[in-house]
Order: C-alpha cells, then sequence, then structure tokens
C-alpha cells in the first residue's frame, strides 16, 4: 500500500511530540515546582532574617546605652544623687529602655530612676536570680528571657556589670522594657500571605512577641523551628505537620544580640498554593502547545513533501540531460538549501561544459593559429631576401636618378611598397614566434599613461581626444611590459582610427576582485555582429591597409599572461575592448 510522503512525516511528527510533550511536562511542572518551594522557602527566610536583623539593631543601640551608662564615672564610684539624674535622663530620652535600676551583687536595689512607667514594674520575683547572677557570671551586658514581673507585666531586661574605680564589681545596671509598650522590628504588623504572621521567642522557647497576645509566654520549646533554632541557634526552614493536622511552612532566624529567634510561619497549602495554579498553567499551556505543535507538524509535513517532489523532477531533467533545469527555492531550511545547492551544482555542470566547449574551440584555435604561424614563417622566410634586394636596387636607383627625372616617382613608389611588405613581413614572423612573455612587476597604470600620450599624440590632428581614467589602487602585477605596451597601443590606435571625424577614445584601469582590468572605449559606430565573430582572427581587418595581425597577435599576447581580451559593444555608444589579467603571477599558455 502506497503512503505518501508527506502522511509518513506527519505521523512521526506526532509519535515523536507526544511522548516528548509529556515527558517535557512533567519535567518542566517537577522541576517549577521544586524550584517555586525553594523560591518561596528562601523568601520566608528573608522575611525572618530582615526581622531578626531589626530586632537585633534595636537591642545593640539598647545594650550600648546600657553599656554607656554603666561606665560613666558617678556610676562607677556609686554617687547615689548623681545616678538616679542619669538614670533618670537615659530612661525619659530613650525609646525602648523604660526604666533602670541599679543593683548592689547581692541582688538589692542600690538605685532607680525617677521616671514614668515606675521602674518598679521591671523587678522580677527574684531579681539576683534573673538579673544579677547571669550578668556577673558573663561579665558583661546579657539580655534576659521574658520574665513577669510582681506587677505582672510582661519584660525583658539587659544587664550590664558596674566596675568599681578599685578594679571589683560594684553591681549591675539594668535596663528594662515593657514589652506591651513597644514592637519590636514591627513585628506585631507583619503578614504572611492571608494566615501566616512572625513571632519572637526568648532563650527558653517562650513568645515574647506575638500579634495573637494570647500566646504571650506559651512555651513553643517543642515546635519544630523553634527546636531546630534553640538547638542549632543557626537560620533554616522547616515543614511539619503540627497538632490540628495542618501542614506549616516555617523559616527561623536567630537574634545574634540576644539568646531569641524569630519564627516566621504560614500553612503549606495556603504558601505553595501559587505553585498548584502554576501546575494547572502549564498543563493548558503544554496541551496547546502539542495541539499547536501537531498542526505546525501537518503544515511542515505538506511544505517539505513540495520541495522533495520539485527535486525529484529536477533530478529526473538533469537526467535526461536538461542542464537547464532549475528547482524553485520555497524556503530558507535545509529543503530550501538542499534546492540551492541542486542549482549550484547544475549551474556548475553547466559552466564546467561551456567551459569544455571554450576550451575545446580554443585548442582547434591555437592548432589553427599555429598552422597559419607555421605558413606566415614560410612565407615571409621565402619572400623576405627578394624584398631586400628590390629594396636595395630602388634605393640605389632612387639615389642615382635626378630629382628631375620623369622615372624619380616610380622609383620612390617602389621603395615605399617594399618598406610596407616588409614591415608586413615583421609582422608575420612576430606572430609566427610566439615568444613567452618575461615577466617582471609592472606598474599598469604607468604603462597606460605612457600609451595615451603616445596614441594621443598622433591621433590629436584628426580630431581625436585620448582621455587615461587612472584606478589608484591599482596593485603591481607580474607582466610584460613590452608586450602589454604593444596591446594597449594596438586597441588605442584601431579605437582612434575608427574615428574619422574625430571624437572621444577613453582608457580606463580598474580593479575586479583578483583581475587588474583595462578597458579601451570609443564613441564612434561600435562593431557589426559579423565583425564581433572574426575580430582576433588572423588577416581579419576593417581598414585598406590593414594587416589583420594586430587584434590577433594582441589576443595572443594577452592569452600568454594567462589574461582574458574580449570585445563588445559600449550600452553608451561606440566599441569596448576589455583586457583582464591576473594580479598574483600570469599563467603561461
Amino acid at each position: 500500500m502506497f503512503i505518501s510522503l508527506r502522511v509518513k512525516i506527519a505521523g512521526a511528527f506526532f509519535l515523536v511530540l507526544l511522548p516528548a510533550f509529556s515527558a517535557a511536562w512533567l519535567l518542566t511542572t517537577r522541576q517549577t515546582s521544586r524550584a517555586l518551594k525553594l523560591q518561596k522557602q528562601e523568601d520566608e527566610l528573608v522575611i525572618a532574617r530582615n526581622i531578626a536583623a531589626q530586632v537585633d539593631d534595636v537591642l545593640a543601640k539598647a545594650r550600648l546605652t546600657v553599656e554607656t551608662v554603666a561606665a560613666l564615672p558617678d556610676m562607677r564610684k556609686m554617687n547615689l544623687n548623681a545616678i538616679r539624674g542619669a538614670l533618670t535622663l537615659v530612661s525619659d530620652t530613650t525609646d525602648l529602655i523604660d526604666g533602670m535600676i541599679a543593683w548592689d551583687p547581692g541582688g538589692r536595689i542600690r538605685v532607680m530612676d525617677d521616671g514614668k512607667p515606675d521602674p518598679r514594674r521591671l523587678i522580677p520575683d527574684d531579681p539576683a536570680a534573673f538579673l544579677v547572677r547571669p550578668a556577673l557570671k558573663a561579665m558583661g551586658a546579657i539580655y534576659s528571657d521574658a520574665y513577669k514581673s510582681r506587677t505582672g507585666d510582661l519584660d525583658v531586661a539587659i544587664s550590664v556589670p558596674i566596675r568599681a574605680e578599685t578594679g571589683g564589681i560594684a553591681g549591675v545596671l539594668s535596663g528594662g522594657m515593657i514589652l506591651k509598650y513597644h514592637t519590636l522590628g514591627g513585628i506585631e504588623d507583619i503578614r504572611i500571605g492571608k494566615s501566616g504572621y512572625a513571632f519572637i521567642v526568648d532563650g527558653e522557647g517562650q513568645v515574647i512577641v506575638n500579634p495573637q497576645r494570647e500566646h504571650l509566654l506559651e512555651n513553643f520549646s517543642l515546635n519544630p523551628p523553634v527546636k531546630e533554632l534553640l538547638a542549632q541557634r543557626r537560620e533554616g526552614v522547616i515543614e511539619f505537620i503540627n497538632p490540628d493536622g495542618i501542614s506549616v511552612l516555617s523559616a527561623y532566624a536567630p537574634i545574634r544580640e540576644a539568646r531569641w529567634g524569630v519564627i516566621v510561619r504560614q500553612p503549606a497549602s495556603e504558601s505553595y498554593a501559587h505553585i498548584e495554579r502554576i501546575s494547572d498553567a502549564l498543563l493548558g499551556i503544554f496541551a496547546v502547545s502539542l495541539g499547536l505543535a501537531f498542526m505546525v507538524g501537518l503544515s511542515l509535513a505538506w511544505r517539505m513533501g513540495r520541495p522533495v517532489r520539485d527535486l525529484a523532477r529536477g533530478v529526473r531533467r538533469v537526467a535526461e540531460g536538461d542542464l537547464d533545469a532549475v528547482v524553485p527555492v520555497q524556503t530558507w531550511d535545509e529543503m530550501g538549501e538542499l534546492a540551492r545547492g541542486f542549482n549550484a551544482m547544475t549551474s556548475r555542470l553547466r559552466k564546467y561544459v561551456e567551459e569544455a566547449a571554450l576550451a575545446e574551440r580554443r585548442l582547434a584555435r591555437s592548432e589553427k593559429l599555429a598552422a597559419v604561424g607555421q605558413l606566415a614563417a614560410g612565407i615571409a622566410h621565402e619572400i623576405y631576401n627578394p624584398l631586400n634586394v628590390i629594396g636595395g636596387f630602388a634605393e640605389f636607383l632612387s639615389a642615382k636618378t635626378p630629382a628631375d627625372d620623369p622615372r624619380r616617382p616610380a622609383l620612390e613608389d617602389i621603395g615605399r611598397e617594399t618598406e610596407r611588405c616588409r614591415r608586413l613581413v615583421a609582422d608575420l614572423l612576430g606572430f609566427a614566434r610566439e615568444r613567452p612573455p618575461r615577466m617582471k612587476p609592472t606598474d599598469l597604470n604607468a604603462l597606460a599613461a605612457e600609451a595615451v600620450e603616445l596614441a594621443g599624440a598622433r591621433a590629436r590632428p584628426g580630431g581625436v581626444e585620448v582621455i587615461f581614467r587612472p584606478d589608484g589602487n591599482l596593485p603591481l602585477i607580474e607582466a610584460d611590459q613590452d608586450q602589454i605596451t604593444q596591446v594597449l597601443m594596438n586597441l588605442l590606435l584601431n579605437a582612434c582610427q575608427a574615428l574619422p571625424r574625430g571624437g572621444e577614445v577613453e582608457l580606463e584601469t580598474r580593479l575586479e576582485g583578483d583581475r587588474a582590468v583595462l578597458s579601451v572605449r570609443d564613441n564612434g559606430a561600435g562593431l557589426a555582429p559579423e565583425q564581433m565573430a572574426k575580430i582576433f582572427t588572423p588577416f581579419f581587418t576593417t581598414k585598406q591597409e590593414g594587416t589583420g595581425l594586430g587584434l590577433a597577435l594582441s589576443y595572443a599576447f594577452v592569452e600568454r599572461h594567462g589574461g582574458e581580451l574580449r570585445a563588445e559593444n559600449d550600452p553608451r555608444g561606440g566599441a569596448r575592448f576589455t583586457m583582464s589579467l591576473p594580479i598574483k603571477g600570469a599563467v603561461h599558455v
């Protein structure tokens, strides 16, 4: 059963697309979901990290304030009156510190500020155990865990040892914060999604800041993210199931200034809701893409089948000998490239056939020229000596004959015609010898300028102007200067002679790729078709006194340089002869 190429391509396209799109959808969905989950986790971790950094900044400022007060000279001397004023000033002017109390090493109050709120609201049940001894043990500033004061307020405090001037410990200075008066890092106002929020725990896992105030001082030490935070003291992300059976995504980050930490939490279903929407969108996109791809496959199958059919027809035509067969180029893909390659192949094949025919014609012409040369050499040799004798006797008799002798004009005519025959014989010998060119670096512009000057001097009396248009970028080439000069003179003089009533002859040089081109144009009547076919044939001439060897000899000179000489009618009028020579040396033929 015959199945067309188009159907085969379309079927193969679908069989390849279906598993490929399915695998791509699964892989893309999985990778996208994983990437989005990681991104969401990173986003929550960034939130936790930023809150922790803000709280760290606030706590650091408070610590620096308390350390500065503890180092005051009056504080170290325990000058109680001066100390009370300093503590009151700091308490009234510092936003985060609500009250300051100086303790002796045993945990008894030495002095406290007189500001508001009342600093007694900061006193825990056991100041020595909760504030004094931890600072003395650390011998530096230390934040307490959250505690309830004797007045029932939820507080935290920073305590710093007071070093006496004598070098001992004079006591401990505590700066307290009543938490309900402060927003650490703006955490109460932070919402993550619809129901997510952030809170802060102390070193014991107690909640000290939470938008849901009913959780304050609630112990979250067994909560997975809090447990990880207290155990590792580093940031991280964890997903867990809470006691209500809800999957929760939490990020945590430590607060470096205290043994506290920030927890950011959000239900996983809410955190990852956009991932499910994106997965559904991806499924729709892949389904639509599969349908579109299949339609494109059908279109491609039809489009690919047509160039293949055209190419098959072209191959059949070439096989039948029609080298003019051209395959239409309908696309710019591989099929179009194949069609262009086929057309280029047939073009080169056609060119090779034409070049073979040209080479065959040149070979026949060379054989013909060789035969003509041998004949010319034989004829020249046979008549050269008699011409010398005739010319010699004519010159001798003219010298002996008086000027008024009626025979003298006849003798002068004999000498003049004899000299013309000698030049003809010399041309025949030059055509027959085929001397190889003597190559050397040559400036074609300089040769052309000399030829224009010589030809112009001879043509000017006849009203002909010879114009030279050189190309200054023309490089030196390897050439026989004498032969090229002779070619230029032949072309220029022939052009001048084609203008009996005067006119203009133009010699132009230019660079075309890897060849130097010299063009001679006149504005005369041009060449007739029958003249064009025979213009370089030996002994063909349109002039009454011409030998017909000048252009034939010029053609041979240019050919021996590996160049080309051609004649054509210029579109502007007149004839144009163009000589093309290779720049890199010459090929002797």
